[in-house]
């Protein structure tokens, strides 16, 4: 049996394993049943008669075969990735394509301020823009499937070129007439008593908001959660809970006077950060270079104007 006829499902099992650490770790992020990977890498082993992962305390590593495997998986996947771009391009007649990812409460000055101007100087060129959280985003990157992305968290994760830029105070975000409204600043303790919207724990917001009531030693306990911020401002406009954000992400709500943004009085609030990934391997096209050029511009201007 040549190389070439093993199953490519197997390989991609066996690749997805390296990535994430595990097995266990690598079958959540696939959302399959860990046995799956498990029985199809050990066919993968009976064929080839080579080991290809050991255990290393509670880990599993790839051997130097598996390792072999994974790494001719990951170029051949990214020449496929190419290729089906450049057909995508032809397809389009278009000057080739971006693959942007942006944190949902910073598309609307993405877009405005970054992608308008952008899209003056390279007008043929295709942008896919996409939203979702910050560890798919980084694994996303590392696969080659986002050229470059604008993320929201409390810290720039390992592995990838990584900008960071201030982007606070988080707010409590409160409709006109809540008691909350009048205030120059709001404490963790005065929020508990009062309806309280969440986001998905894998937004880089929420996990602020959680170091904030966790180093209070407050439990948060919110009445509604969203995967959507759009989902989080209806809920706030109809009175029925607090939402966090920055000013920045609710800035037409706020100017039209439908919403009041009040800072929350704590060190994490100020300082939340937003990120610019891109991979530290994968070279840039002229097109992309310039999109991360204005994005670099954008968010370090924006810097200057809060100080």
């Amino acid at each position: 049996m040549t190389l070439s006829t093993y199953p490519e499902k197997s390989i991609s099992y066996l690749y997805e394993v390296g990535l994430h650490g595990g097995i266990r770790r690598a079958a959540d992020a696939l959302g399959i049943n860990p046995s799956v990977i498990s029985r199809q890498l050990s066919s993968l082993e009976r064929s080839l008669q080579l080991p290809l992962l050991e255990r290393r305390g509670r880990n599993v590593v790839l051997t130097e075969a598996g390792k072999m495997l994974a790494e001719d998986f990951a170029q051949t996947s990214q020449r496929r990735k190419m290729l089906e771009r450049q057909l995508q391009d032809l397809r389009h007649m278009r000057g080739g394509s971006i693959n942007l990812r942006v944190g949902q409460g910073m598309v609307d000055d993405v877009v405005r301020h970054v992608v308008q101007a952008f899209s003056l100087a390279y007008p043929g060129v295709f942008v896919n823009i996409m939203s979702g959280d910050m560890q798919t985003t980084v694994m996303l990157i590392a696969k080659g499937e986002v050229d470059m992305a604008v993320s929201f968290g409390p810290a720039g994760p390992p592995g990838v070129k990584c900008l960071s830029f201030q982007r606070g105070p988080i707010c409590a975000i409160v409709p006109p007439d809540h008691p909350l409204a009048g205030l120059t600043a709001v404490s963790a303790s005065q929020l508990t008593q009062h309806r309280l919207i969440a986001m998905d724990e894998k937004f880089g917001l929420q996990r602020y908001i959680n170091a904030i009531f966790k180093s209070e030693g407050i439990i948060f306990t919110p009445s509604y959660c969203c995967n959507l911020f759009s989902s989080a401002i209806a809920l706030t406009q109809a009175g029925l809970g607090i939402s966090f954000m920055t000013a920045q992400s609710v800035k037409a709500p706020l100017q039209r006077g439908e919403l009041v943004a009040v800072p929350i009085d704590h060190r994490i609030a100020k300082e939340s950060q937003c990120h610019l990934l891109r991979s530290a391997d994968h070279r840039l096209t002229p097109a992309a270079h310039y999109l991360w050029q204005l994005l670099c511009q954008f968010f370090t201007a924006s810097l200057e104007d809060e100080v």
